[in-house]
């Protein structure tokens, strides 16, 4: 039995409707996974062996037409049969096995024979499921089957539209994914009155079997959710894509309301409102819970499907399933996660949503703040003359703190302006990666270009020195400024640096995530105007003969400085679409009363 179970037995004994002494059942003895795990692969070792060899006899009779649902009928009836004579691991393992390879020629038989569009080949299947789970008549096979069947229940709003091989396709598979967070707040709705509801339906006929399918249901759920976020951050490359490629990035407004976003809201409130009746919360317990209900509302703006986890946490936290509640939060975490990469938000709008959401939390921490402890009245006079000069310290040690922030903030402002004005204009070789787009503003991820030769200078110098962070190295200019690194630079040569008189220059190297850069290894540039950039071939450097340098921007092939556009993508889009609407609305030529156009009158010669 469950623990929901068992709390609600305990609940029932307290109420007088179960003699005190009466415990529930023992719950049945769960061997190691590791075991169940073992014994899994070992069915599969036994039955697709069997499945390939009954393929090669049968050929298109087991794959196609009344063959693969006749094979589909035989392995559910085989696999029922197995879980009802033996319980034992392998022989549990055996049998669902059996019945995932029946829910396969399942799907075959309906496709190919029966010619049955997507949405009703996924009815159907789901259909399927439930039986089989209700026939299983085991708890762990009942609770798979029943995730199983919230997935098949995910995909079935966006398969009407959609075929056979459209619905296979990649172009299918996002169509289906883009479907689901509205579809999961509804069964986070069901799995929701369910729990509200479980003491009294669990008296019904068929209400265990139930409780277990809705649990399931729950996880497939919320794994659900992962493989969503999972798969469509891996379907746009595997990696952000860059605001320079993207046209409206930057340009959504993430503070606009929309319906899915005010159902969303709705289904926190929802949840903030039941776990507050449901815990009667006093005090600062009160206030936290209101904090968080504030932080999940704005989450609404940015989480699709905040509604749905706020339910799934909600009502898991006010019926002590933690382990569902530990596994909603970590989804959560995911969903915020991919609130980082977001290409449609302004980053300012962005910040201030992670700063609103900072803010929460502190005032969170804030009111759970330790109560002072009561002191006697000698102590307690003692403490009160001591507080103004711990307060006038710590006041003295912020000031302190922020005046030495302050102070080197501007040290290394005046450091870098003295570069840019006194430094040698110098060019460096670029091999530039894709812009990427991250919480602290659009950058160009740039990869320094050096010779073979002092690559392996840097390997062999690394291996000597494995924490080193940092080295110079010396480049030669040639006639148009471009720096060519010839080799590290050695004690003499920090002596007495050479000059671009002398035809070298110093250049500080630094280790950042495993390369060797000049100075940085970003180049930033405003939200959605990098697009020009992909042409550069050169950093612009200025260097000073210490070795100091500092990127001043990029240039092309020709040493042409680059510079962002002047207009966002979706901007120059919207100034086109205005021209062009101005030059139809261009007066157009008289047109004679014969239906031609006037000839246009010779110019004079010049005499």
């Amino acid at each position: 039995m469950s623990k929901p179970e068992v709390t609600w037995w305990a609940q029932a004994r307290a109420q007088g409707l179960l003699p005190a002494d009466a415990e529930p059942m023992p719950a049945a003895h769960s061997p190691s996974w590791v075991v169940q795990a073992l014994c899994f692969v070992g069915a599969q070792f036994v039955l697709w062996p069997f499945m390939v060899t009954l393929a090669l006899l049968l050929e298109d009779w087991l794959l196609e037409g009344a063959g693969a649902l006749l094979t589909s009928a035989a392995l559910a009836a085989g696999g029922l049969w197995l879980l009802r004579q033996s319980r034992q691991v392998f022989v549990e393992q055996l049998g669902m096995s059996m019945l995932l390879a029946a829910q396969v020629q399942w799907v075959i038989g309906w496709a190919s024979w029966l010619d049955a569009p997507p949405w009703l080949v996924m009815l159907s299947l789901l259909l399927l499921q439930l039986t089989l789970a209700c026939l299983s008549q085991v708890v762990w096979i009942e609770r798979l089957f029943g995730m199983l069947a919230s997935w098949s229940l995910f995909a079935l709003p966006a398969l009407p539209v959609l075929d056979v091989d459209a619905a296979m396709g990649r172009d299918g598979w996002w169509q289906v994914l883009t479907q689901w967070p509205n579809h999961t707040l509804l069964l986070a709705a069901l799995w929701a009155l369910w729990v509200h509801r479980q003491g009294r339906w669990l008296t019904r006929v068929g209400a265990a079997t139930a409780s277990v399918l809705m649990e399931g249901a729950v996880v497939g759920l919320l794994l659900a959710l992962v493989f969503k976020s999972c798969t469509m951050w891996a379907m746009v490359g595997g990696a952000p894509a860059g605001s320079a490629d993207v046209a409206d990035a930057g340009q959504a407004l993430l503070w606009t309301l929309s319906w899915p976003k005010v159902v969303q809201a709705a289904a926190v409130l929802l949840s903030a409102l039941w776990l507050y009746g449901r815990w009667r919360p006093q005090g600062r317990a009160r206030g936290v819970l209101a904090l968080m209900a504030v932080a999940a509302l704005a989450a609404c703006l940015a989480v699709d499907s905040m509604g749905a986890l706020a339910l799934v946490a909600a009502f898991a936290a006010g019926t002590r399933r933690w382990r569902t509640l530990w596994l909603a939060l970590a989804v959560l975490l995911v969903e915020l996660a991919n609130f980082y990469y977001a290409l449609q938000w302004p980053l300012t709008d962005k910040a201030a949503a992670l700063a609103l959401l900072g803010s929460v939390l502190a005032l969170a921490l804030w009111w759970l703040r330790s109560p002072p402890v009561p002191q006697s009245p000698v102590s307690g006079h003692a403490q009160r003359s001591q507080q103004p000069m711990r307060s006038w310290l710590v006041s003295m040690m912020v000031l302190a703190a922020a005046a030495l922030a302050l102070g080197l903030v501007q040290m290394d402002v005046q450091r870098k302006e003295q570069v840019l004005a006194q430094g040698q204009r110098i060019f460096v070789p670029l091999a530039p990666r894709d812009p990427r787009s991250l919480l602290q503003g659009d950058y160009m991820a740039l990869n320094f270009a050096y010779p073979e030769a002092v690559r392996e200078q840097l390997k062999a110098y690394l291996k000597q020195h494995p924490s080193a962070s940092r080295v110079l190295v010396v480049a030669r200019l040639d006639e148009r400024g471009v720096a060519e690194v010839e080799r590290l630079a050695q004690p003499a040569d920090m002596a007495s640096a050479p000059t671009p008189a002398q035809g070298r220059v110093l250049l500080p190297l630094k280790r950042l995530k495993g390369n060797w850069v000049v100075v940085t290894d970003a180049f930033f540039f405003p939200e959605g105007r990098g697009r020009p950039l992909a042409a550069a071939r050169f950093g612009e450097f200025r260097v000073l003969p210490s070795g100091q340098a500092l990127l001043a921007g990029l240039a092309d092939e020709h040493l042409q400085p680059l510079q962002p556009a002047a207009q966002s993508a979706d901007e120059q889009l919207r100034v086109l679409e205005a021209a062009d609407s101005a030059d139809g609305a261009q007066e157009e030529p008289p047109v004679q009363e014969d239906g031609t156009l006037p000839e246009e009158e010779p110019e004079a010669e010049a005499e």
